[in-house]
């Protein structure tokens, strides 16, 4: 089974983030399970650590939260409109592959409008999200679980499928097909070259006899 790679903001839903990743370590195997960068390597480019980390996922969590959308860096600036922003370049690296993203809304969060994000995270409102309450953390979460084991499933059942497919054997070399037609035709062609042959012979061997005969 590929992982399932949470992304969140710390300051907007640490807590949250937390407390479903241990549910899902619960029933996936932490092994299966991603959450932060904050191990990157010091001096590696983080952007190609959080691709490889994207990458290597089947299925990206993304947890929003009510400051989710409007959270600033220490300029004042939205973070969403920084290249550099960690929850960006995740959000965009999945979207990009294709595979599942899922927005887990938390604390009553709403799913921002297209408008309110930068183009390249435009598609992530398109993506049918799943909503966890306080109240119903549990049974919310068992939602969640359910529908992640049918992702998994379905997309294990597809690569096995393609794994027990037999290789088709390479085609053998076209054989030239010769039909009754084109058989007849080719004796056709063969008597009317031998009656050319028989009569150039014939005719040699008279002009043969009348020289003797001169």
């Amino acid at each position: 089974m590929r992982g399932i790679f949470i992304s969140y903001r710390r300051d907007d839903s640490e807590g949250q983030a937390g407390r479903l990743y241990k549910d899902l370590v619960g029933v996936f195997g932490a092994k299966r399970i991603f959450m932060d960068v904050a191990g990157i390597e010091l001096g590696k480019d983080f952007r190609g650590a959080i691709d490889d980390s994207v990458s290597s996922c089947g299925i990206l969590l993304s947890v929003i939260g009510p400051r989710w959308l409007d959270a600033k860096n220490e300029a004042g600036q939205r973070r969403l409109d920084d290249p550099l922003d960690f929850v960006r370049l995740e959000t965009i690296a999945a979207l990009k592959r294709d595979i599942p993203v899922i927005p887990v809304l938390v604390q009553d969060a709403r799913m921002p409008k297209p408008e309110q994000l930068p183009e390249e995270l435009r598609d992530l409102v398109y993506r049918n999200a799943a909503a966890l309450t306080h109240a119903r953390w549990d049974s919310d979460t068992a939602v969640l679980i359910e529908g992640l084991r049918r992702l998994i499933e379905g997309a294990e059942g597809a690569m096995a499928k393609e794994a027990a497919q037999p290789e088709q054997p390479q085609e053998a070399a076209a054989k030239p097909i010769v039909t009754g037609r084109r058989r007849g035709r080719f004796w056709r062609i063969v008597k009317a070259l031998l009656k050319v042959i028989f009569a150039l012979l014939a005719l040699a061997l008279v002009a043969s006899l009348l020289g003797r005969h001169h």
